[in-house]
């Protein structure tokens, strides 16, 4: 059954954003006057075809790139009127980023990966372990601390990154298709991962896909093409993800 959830404050406020490169015959208009908003604690698949702006919206939400004109707003703050270090540092504080690759550090454990982020904030050493095994916990992962990711299977790898991102507390995580490099089984570990954090902490969770099947475990779908807004529809039947764990690689026959 779908979580219910009141709508309250906009986390995310995207008014005649657009974003353009090059010039003259060879502009590429990649965004073009995109209006939406996003409310805290919601779960959104940003959805399209390469070529479709979605990779461009996320880069502008994460504070990666800007926007050529219009206006974003995060938290009831205009994004567009700080300058590259204020993004930078409000970028680390409030917001989270998962990405198709999972970029663990295979020398260090599954709980030192996780806290390796937190060590760069002004954090104890007990308060970066506490909120790393939270993570994981919250995760399911926490069995797997002490492990290496050659140790793990492609969805619990994925998880542990999951983990990594939202340990500092984010206000919001943005998924890069973040199934694309896994097997069906694997992915739904990963989407019911989403869902359950997602329902336990309440983070706004934004997953940029190009598959239907992903973006059904939302709340919401936001459909791009050509650089502009097709669609916004509520996910009338949600898909709740549901899979028995999968063995790690070292219990694998």
């Amino acid at each position: 059954m779908a979580i219910e959830r009141v709508e309250t404050t906009a986390l995310i406020q995207i008014k005649d954003l657009s974003r353009t490169y090059g010039e003259g015959p060879a502009t590429v208009h990649a965004l073009r006057g995109i209006n939406l908003n996003i409310q805290q604690g919601e779960m959104v698949a940003l959805m399209g075809p390469s070529g479709s702006g979605k990779s461009t919206l996320m880069n502008v939400l994460g504070l990666f790139d800007r926007a050529t004109s219009g206006s974003y707003t995060l938290g009831g703050q205009d994004m567009t009127r700080l300058t590259g270090r204020q993004q930078a540092n409000l970028r680390g504080r409030r917001i989270a980023f998962v990405f198709q690759g999972i970029h663990l550090l295979p020398r260090l454990t599954a709980l030192s990966n996780v806290e390796l982020p937190m060590s760069y904030a002004r954090m104890s050493a007990s308060q970066r372990k506490d909120a790393a095994l939270n993570a994981l916990r919250l995760l399911g992962v926490d069995q797997l601390k002490d492990r290496y990711p050659s140790q793990m299977s492609g969805g619990q790898a994925q998880r542990v990154a999951i983990a990594r991102a939202i340990a500092p507390g984010p206000d919001l995580l943005l998924a890069d298709e973040p199934t694309g490099a896994l097997d069906r089984k694997s992915g739904t570990l990963v989407l019911e991962a989403f869902q359950s954090l997602h329902q336990e902490t309440g983070v706004t969770i934004v997953i940029v896909t190009h598959d239907p099947y992903v973006a059904q475990h939302a709340e919401r779908i936001i459909a791009l093409e050509d650089g502009q807004v097709l669609s916004d529809t509520r996910v009338e039947e949600r898909l709740i993800a549901h899979h028995e764990d999968e063995p790690s690689k070292g219990e694998q026959s």
